[in-house]
């Protein structure tokens, strides 16, 4: 595997990062890592709203930029404290390279003396305890898996940032938070720069570079990534709003219905995307609002071929409450 060393560059936001991403994966020959050295920031899943995932009134007060990536999953708060990583594959299967890539990672922390474990669809675990999550997404180019990695992070700040300003639920939220995640700094007797270039060795069979071309295109994307129209957070027009959690993510939908018929169709959340979700719910628009017609729309278009580990039970039930 080859690896870009990125320590040139120092800190920066995460919207460079997922500008290299975007740039590199069309046009790479072979698999790719990279190590992100991080401004302080919060980064939402593709499809969730920041008004449901952020708690803005900290975010301001403490000058975190919110950015959105295009993989899907939850959303993550980063500071000087962690670090995330990359991997840019051909293979598009998520399970394939969520294990391969994940288990490489695991044994890696093997080589410092800390035995992780994999768990659920996209963490790793410490003791226990969470200390990365991971996101990924596929299109026609191959896929792209990052994830963070959990060294000194101020946990307090975690929560606060990515909890509704209420303080019941942040004071809970810091107790659990604390009975759930990990931070490896006391584990570890390796500074955080030290162990992200140990980690950058274990990875690198040979070493790529970024060209003049890729930096130009690089600007381009991160110039997207900041844009207003990609940030855009609006909460869809609906008649009628339905949430759950399934074992491969939150899903909620926003239904507007008017003269009993699908109107608008959006569906927001941390699931994973195997194709975009919009192409399935624009497919119901126009239709009759009835559980029949939905079902005759639904098995002419399985959201197993949208959603990753979704099938059309789920929705049905998330819909039609049908258990």
């Amino acid at each position: 595997m080859k690896s870009i060393n990125l320590q040139a560059f120092g800190k920066q936001n995460i919207s460079f990062y997922l500008a290299i991403e975007q740039q590199l994966l069309p046009k790479m020959a072979e698999d790719l890592f990279f190590l992100w050295d991080l401004n302080p920031a919060i980064v939402v899943g593709r499809h969730q709203l920041i008004a449901s995932e952020v708690n803005m009134g900290f975010a301001k007060k403490h000058q975190l930029p919110v950015y959105r990536r295009p993989t899907g999953g939850g959303a993550v708060y980063a500071d000087e404290g962690c670090f995330m990583f990359s991997f840019l594959s051909k293979n598009t299967n998520r399970e394939q390279v969520f294990f391969q890539y994940l288990s490489q990672i695991k044994n890696f922390f093997l080589t410092l003396g800390l035995e992780v474990e994999l768990s659920g669809r996209n963490d790793l675990l410490f003791l226990g305890k969470k200390f990365s999550g991971n996101a990924f997404l596929t299109n026609q180019y191959g896929s792209i898996l990052h994830g963070t990695i959990l060294y000194n992070t101020n946990l307090e700040f975690l929560v606060n940032a990515l909890t509704p300003d209420d303080d019941k639920l942040i004071s809970k939220g810091i107790k659990s938070v604390r009975e759930r995640v990990i931070n490896l700094k006391d584990y570890l007797n390796l500074s955080m720069t030290e162990v992200m270039m140990q980690m950058w060795s274990y990875f690198s069979s040979s070493q790529a570079f970024l060209s003049a071309a890729d930096l130009a295109g690089i600007k381009k994307w991160e110039a997207h990534f900041l844009s207003s129209a990609w940030l855009n957070d609006h909460q869809p027009p609906y008649s009628i709003r339905v949430k759950k959690r399934f074992a491969w993510g939150l899903i909620e939908a926003f239904i507007d219905v008017k003269r009993n018929k699908i109107k608008g169709l959006e569906m927001v959340g941390d699931f994973f995307e195997k194709q975009r979700i919009t192409a399935w719910t624009q497919s119901f628009i126009g239709s009759l609002y009835s559980e029949a017609a939905f079902l005759d729309i639904l098995k002419q278009n399985d959201i197993a071929n949208f959603i990753d580990g979704a099938n059309n039970h789920d929705i049905m039930d998330l819909i039609w409450r049908k258990e």
